[in-house]
């Protein structure tokens, strides 16, 4: 099978020559930007599966599974983590790959879920950890929330739709947070066995996923957050 491309290239030589500046800050102040950015993306992805569904572009539900495209690499001891908490699937095709008539929808879908945080390691590895607790879980939840309702919604302005997203974000920022909880009670248990440079690293990561925890459980449902997205745009595209 010859290498996937999108309309920007060949994803490998994206990934070998596209780089993007560090976080700079405290452990906290890094995790809180990391995870302001996953809710941000979580919420327009949401956004993306309701209009893909009200427009019959979705042949059913979805199902989620790790993200692995991405347009950048990292620096010096940092990785690319990721900002989705997963890859949608919907018939056992990722999403972006099923919108075929629109090449700037297909190109926004799938920078959704290549975007990334040019952060340490430990985070991307927190990352991991809260996703396989749950978090991944609860962003598919949400996902089929909005793939279920965009079907048979009725609307006449954007707005009007803005509750449905809201909702499902609420399902996911209730979700999630247990997989945050369930990752630290993780991380605190194998710190019990852990020593020297191995222990510094685990309590670096139960901090971060705290971090996370306290970030989600304050966040907004509402659409206002997210910077640049015009949801009346977006249904325009779409229609």
């Amino acid at each position: 099978m010859s290498e996937r491309t999108s309309l920007m290239g060949k994803k490998s030589w994206l990934r070998r020559n596209l780089t993007q500046p560090p976080f700079t800050g405290t452990i906290e102040e890094i995790a809180v930007s990391h995870e302001t950015n996953r809710q941000s993306v979580v919420k327009e992805i949401l956004v993306h599966i309701f209009l893909m569904a009200k427009f019959r572009i979705l042949p059913g539900g979805v199902t989620v599974g790790e993200a692995r495209a991405q347009y950048f690499r990292a620096t010096a001891e940092n990785q690319a983590a990721h900002n989705a908490p997963g890859q949608i699937f919907s018939g056992g095709v990722p999403i972006q790959n099923l919108i075929t008539t629109n090449d700037y929808l297909q190109v926004t879908v799938d920078n959704l879920f290549g975007t990334t945080d040019n952060i340490h390691a430990n985070f991307n590895i927190a990352d991991s950890s809260s996703e396989a607790n749950g978090l991944r879980d609860a962003f598919g939840v949400a996902c089929n929330e909005v793939a279920r309702t965009g079907k048979y919604a009725k609307f006449n302005r954007a707005d009007e739709f803005h509750p449905y997203i809201e909702a499902a974000f609420l399902v996911y920022k209730n979700q999630g947070a247990n997989g945050f909880r369930a990752a630290i009670a993780n991380q605190q248990n194998l710190m019990s066995g852990a020593s020297g440079t191995d222990l510094v690293a685990r309590q670096e990561r139960l901090r971060i996923t705290q971090t996370y925890l306290q970030t989600l459980n304050s966040a907004s449902q509402s659409l206002d957050t997210v910077p640049g997205l015009f949801t009346e745009d977006l249904w325009r595209e779409y229609r």
